[in-house]
């Protein structure tokens, strides 16, 4: 039989190898069928039969640097199915686990792993083998419908985390995937019905001494702030009396894991006295720093230390509350920050100070809680009142300028003066509870000679009044503006340098309302435009009105356009060398109008004449308009030569036939001897 698509196959096949390269098993003995990119992976995932036995491989094998790792080893083992389960949540984050079925001897073997996708290789599932070990050992044949039967039997848990070591023998023999579970719970601690969505924890008990059961809880809740996670993971083990409750009967040893990871580690260790705290408690971790004090009847007490990763702590606690003194190291700078604080019943009350590399940053006392009396910051010096900036103060500002100014229930009232490292006056404000209001005046020069350079004045924090700016002289304006509760209103004037006017223009409520003028640095006018605001189709805008003049350096006239409304209406622009560049000519008695372009040799470039006009109503006025009339008319354009370029004729805006053009020389290029060719057909869409 022929097999007409393999000369197309084959080609295609051969591709493929060639751009992934040879798989890594390729010409090695499979004890299994390979899987390639696998669905929990992507990874490429085999079984190979070697000396030592059948060992299990995975690889990314995308690039000329991809590595095989292993998986597992098997021993003289036969793999029987390779096959998937969900243990989590369904989630966005969830993932599957590989499970792996095979046969020793007479003996069912069962292994399960997880990929991690932070580190991108595979863990195996040490938490769960005690129950796969069960599963494996019943009666019969075990296939991946049994398997995953009896794992849906077993409590949620995220056995994908390793569990760190306690150091306590009775915690650490716990095998997770029996125990009797005691109570489900909500995120208030409250019993629940059964794994349903309010189920935020729950609780198992193991073995039993006495009246104490050996109890772990496990949880949903991240410690990290990452909000749910995927399954739930051990979070606590202890004894309990009462474990039906969700807290208030440990009795005994206690640990805590991390939540915030996925190291398992313990975080925390101690010991309760009928449901309280009682002795020395630890917590600590590589992420989360450390805790170190004691617990006297559920409350903190005595000696405390808190070491994190950027800052310590020690102290006195009394009765579950910080008292005295207590010393803090800083370590989020370049330079240690040490300093001390004061407590009384919990709350900061008495003297506090910190230092970096030795020098004061901050000095003070704290009364109930907030800031009082004198103080040094890292921003002036002071006083407070019930935590408010109260009296005269000393800031520093940027440049190693002070600002002096008095506070009034924790706002600026009254004169501000900022004066530089030399004790020259730079800038003398007014304010009136925390707000500029009245005159603001800036300073140049050394101490004792000042002299302004900007005066401005203020009204509830909006620029108001008169607002002027001069060279660094002191002695030439540069700047003169009107301004109205933050907006520009009359005259806006900028200057050279020389004094003379760079641009004049009248302002109304921030837009230009009249003239504006500007100027080149000789006195000569550049640009001289008139505006206005109208209204029109419903809407107020601003445009130019009457005119728009320009002018080059030497006085002659560039740009010289009349304007109605926005509109351009009749006028001219001019080259440097003083020929014309553009005219719209009108003839308001014929109602006829022309536009003419020309070179800047003075040649004629195109000339569009037009007829009639358009009407427009403009502040409730019905006026005429040239600035889109019909073009009507032959269209014509010339070559730098003179020679015709191109001849359009319009009737009332409408082309007549197609025109003709022409190269430099005088010779018709279109249309050719067929004439015109046929007007474009154009499809309309029909029933959208």
């Amino acid at each position: 039989m022929k097999h007409p698509f393999l000369p197309v196959l084959l080609p295609l096949l051969l591709c493929s190898a060639l751009a992934h390269g040879a798989p890594f098993y390729e010409g090695k003995s499979l004890a299994h069928p390979a899987i390639h990119a696998a669905q929990d992976s992507g990874l490429d995932v085999a079984f190979l039969k070697e000396k030592d036995g059948v060992n299990g491989y995975y690889c990314e094998c995308t690039s000329s640097s991809s590595k095989t790792f292993q998986l597992d080893q098997f021993g003289n083992a036969v793999i029987r199915s390779v096959f998937y389960a969900s243990l989590d949540k369904e989630s966005d984050s969830s993932v599957q686990t590989m499970l792996v079925l095979f046969r020793q001897g007479d003996r069912n073997g069962l292994r399960a792993y997880r990929y991690h996708r932070g580190s991108g290789k595979y863990r195996r599932l040490d938490g769960l083998q005690p129950a796969l070990n069960r599963i494996a050992a019943q009666g019969g044949s075990p296939n991946a419908g049994t398997v995953k039967a009896a794992l849906a039997k077993l409590a949620p848990m995220d056995y994908s985390v390793p569990r760190g070591k306690s150091g306590n023998a009775d915690f650490d023999a716990i095998d997770h995937t029996q125990g009797t579970i005691v109570g489900y719970y909500s995120d208030e601690g409250k019993p629940v019905a059964g794994a349903g969505k309010e189920a935020i924890t729950y609780k198992k008990t193991f073995q039993k001494k006495g009246d104490h059961y050996l109890t772990a809880s496990y949880t949903l809740y991240s410690d990290a702030g990452a909000g749910i996670l995927p399954n739930y993971r051990l979070w606590q083990v202890t004894w309990e009396t009462a474990p039906q409750q969700f807290t208030g009967s440990e009795d005994g040893p206690s640990v805590l894991y991390s939540l915030a990871w996925d190291d398992g580690s313990v975080v925390e260790r101690g010991q309760y006295v009928k449901g309280k705290r009682q002795g020395l408690w630890v917590r600590e971790g590589m992420h989360e720093g450390s805790e170190k004090g004691h617990y006297v009847n559920g409350l903190q007490e005595g000696m405390w230390h808190f070491d994190y990763p950027k800052q310590s702590e020690s102290g006195m606690y009394r009765a579950g509350k910080r008292e005295g003194r207590w010393t803090v190291l800083n370590y989020a700078d370049e330079d240690e920050v040490t300093g001390f604080d004061t407590y009384a019943g919990g709350q900061l009350n008495g003297p506090h100070e910190r230092r970096m590399g030795g020098k004061l940053q901050t000095r003070g006392t704290y009364v109930n809680g907030t800031r009082h009396g004198a103080w040094i910051t890292e921003d002036g010096e002071g006083s407070f009142i019930d935590g408010l900036r109260d009296g005269p103060w000393k800031l520093k500002l940027k440049d190693k300028v002070t600002q002096s100014v008095t506070f009034v229930k924790g706002k600026k009232q009254g004169e501000a003066l900022d004066t530089d490292a030399q004790g020259a006056l730079r800038v003398r404000d007014h304010y009136q509870a925390g707000v500029l209001e009245g005159s603001r005046t800036r300073y140049l020069g050394p101490a004792g000679k000042e002299y302004v350079v900007y005066t401005a004045t203020y009204r509830n924090g909006q620029l108001d009044g008169r607002e002027q700016a001069f060279d660094d002289s002191g002695k030439i304006l540069r700047l003169d503006t009107l301004w109205d509760n933050g907006k520009k209103q009359g005259l806006d004037a900028r200057y050279y340098p020389n004094g003379k006017p760079e641009r004049l223009a009248v302002i109304d409520q921030g837009r230009l309302l009249t003239h504006l003028r500007e100027y080149y640095e000789d006195g000569q006018l550049l640009n001289d435009i008139h505006r206005c605001t109208f209204k029109e189709y419903g809407s107020t805008r601003d445009d130019v009105c009457e005119y728009h003049h320009m002018y080059y350096p030497d006085g002659k006239p560039q740009y010289y356009y009349a304007f109605q409304y926005g509109q351009r209406q009749e006028g001219y622009s001019n080259y440097p060398n003083g020929k014309r560049k553009d005219e719209l000519l009108v003839d308001r008695a014929a109602d006829t109008s022309v536009f003419n372009a020309y070179y800047e040799s003075g040649q004629l470039k195109c000339t569009e004449p037009r007829s009639g006009h358009s009407t427009r109503t403009v502040n409730g006025q019905t006026m005429i308009s040239y600035a889109s009339a019909d073009r009507d008319g032959d269209n014509i354009c010339y070559h730098p030569n003179g020679k015709v370029a191109s001849i359009y004729t319009f009737r009332k805006r409408v082309l007549v036939e197609c025109g003709k053009r022409y190269d430099d020389t005088g010779k018709q290029t279109f249309p050719g001897p067929e004439g015109c060719p046929p007007p474009r057909q154009v499809d309309y869409p029909i029933g959208l």
